[in-house]
């Protein structure tokens, strides 16, 4: 057996090209789903709650149920359920905007995604970092975090609040998503191929997340820069 490769025959760098793979397949069959959909759907948002709620009971059954995750091929009709439930419900944030927004927001939360793994090549090459289950409790606790100022939104009034829960939203997902990267890095000895699917679903749960953070920074820095610009005029014209 080849020195990079763990007990089940896999090597790191085949697991790692499987992984990226699969999450370049996820985008190429994302991408024109919501191009067509920003073009010609209208009111999703009613559906994008059904079909993040569907999702993410089929993620989670995905996990507590060993055929859904790893007999095939219950566990690619299951993935590939879950992708495309995720996939239709995130259109939405991408709908009712000019197209050439559409496009930069799913540009920017895939530089999101790559800046993130830069992150975690580095941490992994420089072999210093905490425990990647703390920092998998940090980002939960982020996104807790981000909860709590949403309500605090709603208790003391500050035009602000929705720019720091979104910036605390961002810091969130990278931090999950490292602490998955590490913690698979960790437990590379006991992976099989499969598990390169799980993680490229995790990185593609990643971007869409970051697709949604990215929407609502755009919402609020168009409404902070109208804020801004009335309040502008409105002094002008004291």
């Amino acid at each position: 057996m080849a020195e990079n490769e763990n007990v089940n025959g896999i090597g790191l760098g085949k697991f790692i090209g499987c992984t990226l793979l699969t999450f370049g397949i996820c985008l190429l069959g994302a991408i024109p789903q919501w191009m067509i959909l920003c073009l010609f759907a209208n009111d999703a948002v009613m559906y994008t709650i059904g079909c993040f709620f569907v999702a993410f009971v089929l993620l989670v059954c995905i996990h507590l149920i060993e055929p859904l995750k790893y007999w095939r091929p219950c566990n690619y009709i299951a993935l590939i359920i879950f992708y495309e439930l995720l996939t239709l419900g995130s259109a939405s944030f991408l709908m009712k905007w000019y197209l050439l927004y559409s496009i930069a927001v799913i540009a920017a939360a895939l530089i999101c995604v790559g800046i993130t793994l830069l992150i975690c090549l580095f941490l992994i090459c420089i072999g210093f970092y905490m425990n990647p289950v703390k920092l998998a409790v940090v980002g939960g606790m982020l996104f807790v975090l981000t909860f709590c100022i949403e309500i605090m939104n709603v208790l003391l009034s500050w035009w602000y609040w929705q720019d720091v829960a979104v910036g605390i939203f961002f810091v969130g997902i990278a931090f999950l998503v490292i602490s998955h990267v590490l913690i698979t890095y960790n437990s590379f000895q006991l992976l099989v191929r499969d598990d390169s699917v799980l993680v490229a679903i995790v990185l593609y749960i990643a971007y869409i997340l970051f697709i949604i953070a990215c929407r609502l920074s755009a919402i609020y820095i168009t409404v902070n820069a109208e804020q801004l610009t009335t309040t502008t005029d409105s002094d002008d014209d004291d």
